[in-house]
């Protein structure tokens, strides 16, 4: 700013040059305010995916998670098309198909436990976060091995009892699909045994690390 000859009115400072065109007047809309954060890509991941630091359990652990992408999808469309098809019905003279609803909402059940794994590796659990702003390095890291923890003891007594409950298994079935019991539970061991995977890799990967030594370990 500088003070003008005439009756000491505040000039603006003179640029060298006159605004010719109306777009050097109007800011560029897509320009990012200095001091504010980048915008993410749409549909970008926020939070990587916890995977090991070695060849080939990273890459093993990468296809795990994208198969579980690819299950919990087809589960979603499958829930989709079953529900569809039971309002259908009610518009269908004669035709009436229960196991329609049956594995509608064993798929239900089966996408929740499909996807706990990939939600551990990507910390996408519903969660409170209050630590998180009070807490840094160690202390947090202090705290997110406590969580682990108790994930890892939580999915390995699950993973045991349904273990068991598949060995002990008499041969029942379904009520409506008939499906056989032993293979409705079976996607409830794999999602036990992949969240305690994940409770693993989040200890000695991404927490312990920085609880001993004070490093952020790079995804």
């Amino acid at each position: 700013m500088r003070v003008g000859k005439e009756g000491g009115l505040p000039m603006a400072q003179d640029t060298g040059r006159l605004p010719d065109r109306d777009e050097d007047l109007v800011e560029d809309p897509g320009a990012v305010p200095h001091g504010a954060p980048e915008a993410s890509t749409l549909g970008a991941e926020t939070n990587p995916e916890l995977l090991p630091r070695r060849e080939p359990f990273r890459t093993g652990l990468h296809v795990i998670g994208l198969l579980e992408q690819a299950i919990g999808t087809v589960l979603v469309v499958t829930i989709l098309f079953l529900v569809l098809t039971q309002v259908a019905q009610r518009y269908i003279p004669g035709q009436g198909w229960p196991w329609t609803g049956e594995i509608a909402r064993y798929s239900m059940v089966w996408l929740t436990f499909v996807m706990a794994g990939y939600l551990v590796a990507h910390d996408r659990h519903i969660a409170i976060h209050l630590v998180d702003f009070v807490l840094r390095g160690r202390g947090l890291a202090f705290v997110k091995v406590l969580v682990n923890v108790t994930i890892l003891v939580t999915c390995l007594a699950m993973t045991y009892a349904t273990y068991d409950l598949i060995d002990k298994d008499i041969g029942q079935v379904t009520a409506a699909a008939e499906m056989p019991l032993r293979l409705v539970n079976i996607p409830v061991l794999v999602g036990f045994t992949l969240s305690a995977l994940r409770a693993v890799l989040g200890i000695f990967v991404a927490d312990l690390p920085v609880l001993i030594r004070g490093e952020e370990v790079a995804s």
